[in-house]
């Protein structure tokens, strides 16, 4: 049905001008501030980095109403707020969010602003590079009148061993969960209000490998503020993974931990190249995992489907909400959270 292939969440990175690091040789330093409490109940949006009605979610607001009402964070894709060529993005550019006044708009609905960002990642290894990337992207948004509230780590677990386009840090989990800590640091000491999570995928890992991965990170004092799930459904088929065991089982490991445990609900599935496909798919995920343990503490309404024939990844459209012909994001809000009774 769904597919998120193992680099899903991975979208190509602009290249970056500096060498790419070596890895970090010098000691970790464990220090880091508790993290800081974060609402269990919580509604995330995060539009296709290319929709073609991106900007109309800040010009035509009035198309979405009631499913702006609904959610409580926006997120912002690196590449979309970063002022630098995005191949993938067509013109959802800083620029362009800039023009309709996204940031101060999101402030003035009072709906919190996050950014997905790499941590670790093969074009800089050591957190600092990634650490460099964002924090342009977050003084991009407050410069424009939006403040950032959330930073949401990109599968550094995975990122640590990826090789993509030739290149990989090739570290262990411990590896990897050491160099979290830096990037985790480098963000609280620049930023001590914003809050930073960690999404992972599955069944990439198996829910041991992740179970493994947040005490790793926990025995750093580096633990997330939240965790969510990046699940690919066309390979738990293949696999004949018991996904709904395996929610109910990580549902009750971050229960225990007190750490909001979420879902990211999406299609990329591999024949979800119009807004229908998408639309229909994602519904029949949101079913599934009702089924298993219904309402996550965190619902997020992510897509990175593409590309299409034109490279930019533009599936599915935004708005408008309520016309029962058109297979919109806003109006997939809406009737997902009905199927939790939200």
């Amino acid at each position: 049905m769904l597919m998120l292939s193992v680099t899903a969440c991975h979208i190509p990175q602009t290249t970056l001008a500096t060498p790419l690091p070596t890895k970090p040789t010098k000691p970790i330093d464990t220090s880091i501030p508790a993290p800081t409490p974060v609402p269990s109940d919580l509604v995330w949006f995060a539009p296709n980095m290319g929709s073609r009605d991106y900007p109309e979610l800040f010009t035509k607001p009035e198309q979405w109403t009631v499913a702006r009402s609904r959610i409580n964070v926006f997120k912002f894709y690196t590449q979309n707020v970063l002022n630098v060529p995005c191949a993938i993005c067509g013109d959802n550019t800083l620029s362009t969010f800039v023009d309709a006044q996204a940031f101060r708009k999101l402030t003035e609905w009072g709906i919190a602003i996050s950014i997905e960002v790499g941590a670790v990642k093969e074009w800089g290894c050591t957190g600092e590079e990634e650490f460099r990337v964002a924090k342009a992207a977050i003084q991009n948004i407050q410069a424009n009148g939006g403040t950032v509230t959330f930073l949401d780590m990109d599968e550094p677990f995975i990122g640590g061993e990826l090789v993509i386009n030739g290149n990989s840090c090739g570290y262990t989990m411990e590896q990897s969960a050491a160099v979290t800590l830096q990037f985790i640091k480098q963000v609280k000491a620049a930023y001590p209000h914003i809050i930073v999570g960690d999404t992972e995928p599955y069944p990439y890992f198996s829910v041991r490998e992740l179970e493994q991965w947040i005490v790793a990170l926990e025995e750093r004092e580096a633990t997330p503020a939240y965790f969510h799930l990046d699940v690919d459904i066309e390979r738990v088929r293949v696999e004949e993974q018991d996904v709904i065991a395996d929610l109910q089982t990580l549902s009750r490991f971050f229960q225990e931990r007190q750490i909001p445990f979420g879902v990211i609900f999406t299609s990329n599935w591999k024949a979800a190249g119009t807004n229908r496909a998408y639309f229909d798919s994602t519904m029949e995920w949101i079913r599934t995992v009702n089924v298993a343990i219904g309402k996550p503490q965190h619902v997020i309404f992510q897509s990175w489907q593409g590309p299409a024939a034109n490279g930019v990844h533009e599936v599915p459209i935004n708005l408008p909400e309520n016309d029962p012909s058109s297979y919109s994001h806003t109006r997939l809000i809406i009737e997902g959270l009905d199927v939790f009774g939200q």
